[in-house]
């Protein structure tokens, strides 16, 4: 399921890319970003989960905490309004890694284990969605 998700999600981004007639340098600056934070939920997800649980709950006992929280929140919530599209396949894939996280977790993989597995899956699923997007196939109809 991870790899559907972010193949499906690369896919979509690379078609959104052509049709939208972006330039090279922000296609390459999105695809960057897109890489970024697939490699940063995976370490958010494994090793780094203690150190960002421990994180949010010294930051949340202040009101400052609680109102930065707030404030996140709602952005969020108008972000993912405005572009719905994406934000859909962005939760997708969100919620894919955590499922794929709790089953390797229930396979007693540790934590570097499951990084490597979720990390390489999910660079896969990128590649394969950008490189099928180009196949005559998977074309979107004019």
């Amino acid at each position: 399921m991870l790899f559907a998700a972010y193949a499906t999600f690369s896919w979509f981004l690379t078609h959104w890319f052509l049709n939208a007639g972006a330039a090279w340098i922000a296609v390459w600056a999105s695809w960057a970003f897109v890489l970024m934070l697939t490699l940063l939920q995976a370490l958010l997800l494994t090793t780094w989960f203690d150190g960002m649980k421990l994180f949010f709950r010294r930051w949340l006992k202040s009101d400052v905490g609680y109102f930065s929280l707030i404030i996140v929140g709602a952005l969020s919530v108008t972000v993912a309004l405005v572009w719905f599209r994406i934000f859909g396949y962005f939760l997708v894939v969100v919620a894919s890694e955590v499922l794929a996280r709790l089953d390797l977790q229930n396979y007693s993989y540790t934590r570097w284990q499951a990084l490597l597995v979720l990390t390489l899956v999910s660079l896969l699923g990128l590649a394969v969605g950008w490189s099928a997007s180009f196949n005559p196939l998977f074309q979107l109809a004019s």
